[in-house]
């Protein structure tokens, strides 16, 4: 089944996100869960500031995509102010 994790990026983390980005890229590529793709998310608003990421899984069970975001370095240390985690069913692609 597919998964997806919304997170939403914490104002005033940007430091804390730069000095974590290797240990969450890191976690992403272990293959402690099967991420079929990522990449940031950006605003509209013209400024086009990053505004937080979009992970999707292929897994068994959406309780194996929890125990992966729980143990990313970015949720552990804060860096998302809020994440959502929901099935998505795949019609096109």
């Amino acid at each position: 089944m597919h998964i997806i994790r919304m997170a939403y990026d914490a104002a005033g983390r940007d430091a804390d996100r730069k000095a974590l980005f290797e240990a969450h890229r890191a976690h992403l590529r272990s293959g402690l869960a099967r991420v079929v793709q990522s990449g940031p998310l950006f605003a509209t608003d013209g400024a086009g500031a990053k505004a937080g990421a979009l992970v999707v899984f292929d897994v068994e069970d959406i309780a194996e995509v929890e125990r992966f975001s729980a143990a990313d370095p970015y949720v552990v240390n804060g860096v998302y102010d809020r994440i959502e985690i929901l099935r998505w069913d795949k019609t096109i692609g």
